[in-house]
């Protein structure tokens, strides 16, 4: 696993800025690490024979970030997000997340959820893939361009796909896949991009958002299993 990130975005409260609800939402956590300032500098267009474009004084926004070993938490005053590289399995990654919706929900109180999304990068690899071909017998059929790869052949250094899906009226999925070479050991990744959202405005209520999260949950896991193949499966299980 690559990374997984939640987002929850809600009308633009600036209560997130304050430093004592972002201590209070920390201890909430049980997160014993510093409070880092994330601030978001706007920009001043002015027009006249020329564009000329220069940072603001004042800033756009103003958050926090709370880094913990692979986690990390972003507070800012539109929205939040938990995002984490080193993914324990869903279980642990959803208790973190309803500890995060449920402070969120009681210090900073926004009223009005406006999106739910829900992301998993995978970064998979496998000792038997030397060209873009083996990945063959581990990526689902429906999905694996084999066409293309038998065409270009063994030129070729990357390849990605977009495509997107309604599981429901009220959610979308987006998948992004291919191959690519990772930097850092030369092998052929295999990257499998499920983003999964839930849009439109609600009341913000922190028990709605878990359960959203959990269907979203359901999309990107069947989503996993029609990208990839038992074999692969097994390999990683």
């Amino acid at each position: 696993m690559g990374l997984v990130v939640c987002q929850i975005r809600h009308e633009t409260e600036y209560a997130a800025s304050s430093i004592e609800r972002a201590v209070s939402i920390r201890e909430s956590l049980g997160w014993q690490v510093p409070l880092n300032e994330h601030v978001i500098q706007g920009i001043n267009v002015q027009v006249d024979q020329h564009v000329s474009v220069r940072p603001s004084s004042d800033p756009l926004a103003r958050g926090w970030r709370l880094q913990n070993g692979g986690w990390l938490v972003t507070l800012q005053n539109d929205h939040f997000a938990i995002e984490t590289t080193d993914y324990p399995g869903w279980e642990e990654f959803s208790a973190t997340l309803g500890r995060l919706v449920r402070a969120v929900e009681k210090v900073i109180s926004p009223r009005v959820e406006n999106r739910v999304g829900l992301r998993f990068v995978n970064q998979l690899s496998h000792p038997e893939v030397r060209s873009p071909l083996d990945w063959k017998r581990f990526i689902g059929e429906d999905i694996f361009q084999e066409k293309l790869y038998s065409s270009v052949g063994p030129s070729i250094s990357a390849a990605m796909q977009v495509m997107e899906f309604q599981p429901t009226p009220e959610q979308s999925l987006v998948v992004r896949h291919g191959f690519q070479k990772d930097q850092s050991t030369g092998r052929l990744t295999y990257i499998l991009d499920n983003d999964c959202s839930h849009q439109g405005a609600r009341p913000f209520e922190s028990a709605s958002i878990m359960e959203t999260a959990e269907e979203l949950h359901t999309s990107a896991l069947r989503a996993f299993e029609k990208g990839t193949t038992e074999a692969l499966r097994d390999f990683y299980s």
